[in-house]
């Protein structure tokens, strides 16, 4: 059977998806546990070759009308990973096409529901080689990080995609990325249940190795396969915003299958195994979370601009309230600003007072990390600092936290507090 009929399945998938560059130039975690094909049952094939990588290159067989190839390559994989639910599914679509022409992927006898979580998936993983990650690039959400926080995780909810990036002096810098799996009805998550993904700036918190779950959890602890990581959902802008819920951690899947669909978790970031071993290696309790619906691609210059702008907002910011001009600090927040049961009316009352009582402040920010917060609408800014104040008459030091908003070309605060 040519090839040529089975082509037919990147048309219902996405347009030109065979065309993508080959996956031999980008980087991967190495999973030790895979075991390579012997060049009889597939040609060319390192050891330590991504189960991705593997997907893909069956997949590019069979756009080189190679079906023997590329029935060898997924005989590798399956070798490697039995529990690869795609591609069974693509050996049976191999199987059958010495039968007959496929009309698309999946025309052997699937459950309706598991197929199109199979179509989906195999969507997505060919998506990102379409038009895989720019990593000369940096995202826009990673503005600056502190010293302490060695490596940042962005989640890109709208394409299943997990990218790893790591802090060199000041710059983030691309290392690896991983499909993954978000919430069952997408994200923006807003209550407790709605089994959507959070968008939002949050940290691990800590890690739940599978032994600590297995105790806690007994049974339950299966679905999430080699461990957890939870994350600092809800925020101070979630809780703010009157959203519910917990229990938002990235973590591994059930040992019976190697990965799950896009859209499959109750809300939690979910990637296979081998690559949550590879991704928790690099997670320690701080380091930032990103989940943002797409990633806006910034060159260096283009991102260097932006952290320039939005230290030079928080440093305004910082400068009118040490200088006691007391209207001019408070031109700084929006007319919606509202911290708990205080309002922006209560807030200016509140500071006048306190700058009335006042003949001198000094204050100091150190250990700043500046995101650009992902929102479904707008175009907000979080600021994380430790705050050193002194004044005639106060001297206080705390963790703080602050929520810019673009309102009109110019950014307003519409949220101030201590940072959880």
């Amino acid at each position: 059977m040519k090839a040529r009929s089975w082509l037919k399945i990147a048309t219902c998938l996405i347009a030109g998806l065979y065309l993508a560059p080959t996956v031999r130039s980008m980087q991967w975690p190495r999973d030790a546990t895979a075991s390579a094909a012997s060049p009889e049952q597939a040609p060319a094939i390192a050891a330590h070759e991504h189960p991705e990588e593997l997907m893909v290159s069956a997949l590019t067989a069979i756009r080189q009308d190679k079906l023997d190839d590329a029935n060898r390559l997924i005989d590798a994989l399956l070798a490697a990973r039995p529990n690869y639910r795609l591609a069974h599914l693509v050996k049976g679509d191999l199987l059958m096409a010495r039968a007959q022409p496929l009309s698309t992927i999946g025309s052997a006898p699937v459950n309706d529901e598991k197929l199109s979580d199979l179509r989906r998936e195999a969507e997505v993983r060919l998506a990102r080689y379409a038009s895989p990650p720019p990593t000369t690039q940096i995202p826009a959400n990673l503005l600056q990080l502190t010293a302490e926080q060695h490596y940042a995780v962005v989640v890109d909810a709208g394409r299943s995609r997990v990218y790893l990036y790591r802090n060199d002096n000041g710059t983030p810098r691309y290392v690896l990325d991983f499909y993954a799996t978000i919430g069952r009805l997408g994200f923006d998550k807003t209550r407790e249940g709605d089994q959507r993904t959070p968008i939002g700036v949050y940290f691990v918190t800590g890690h739940m190795p599978r032994e600590q779950l297995d105790h806690t959890m007994g049974a339950s602890a299966e679905l999430f396969g080699v461990g957890a990581w939870p994350i600092s959902y809800p925020n101070d802008w979630d809780r703010q915003q009157g959203r519910t819920g917990s229990g938002i951690w990235l973590h591994g899947v059930p040992y019976d299958t190697y990965s799950r669909a896009p859209h499959a978790s109750n809300g939690c970031v979910a990637l296979t195994n081998p690559d949550m071993t590879a991704l928790g290696s690099y997670l320690t309790p701080g380091t930032p979370v990103i989940i943002t619906p797409s990633v806006e691609w910034l060159s260096t210059e283009q991102w260097q601009a932006r952290r320039d702008n939005a230290q030079a907002e928080l440093e305004h910011w910082r400068q009118d309230w040490e200088s006691l001009n007391t209207p001019r600090y408070l031109d700084h927040y929006g007319s919606d600003f509202r911290v708990g049961s205080t309002d922006i009316n209560s807030w200016r009352a509140q500071k006048t007072a306190v700058n009335a009582g006042k003949t001198w402040a000094k204050i100091k920010l150190d250990g700043v990390s500046l995101f650009t917060y992902p929102t479904t609408s707008g175009n907000m800014l979080m600021a994380n600092f430790a705050q050193d104040y002194e004044s005639s008459n106060l001297s206080n030091k705390m963790q703080k936290r602050v929520f810019f908003e673009n309102r009109d070309a110019a950014w307003k605060i519409v949220y101030e507090g201590a940072a959880g």
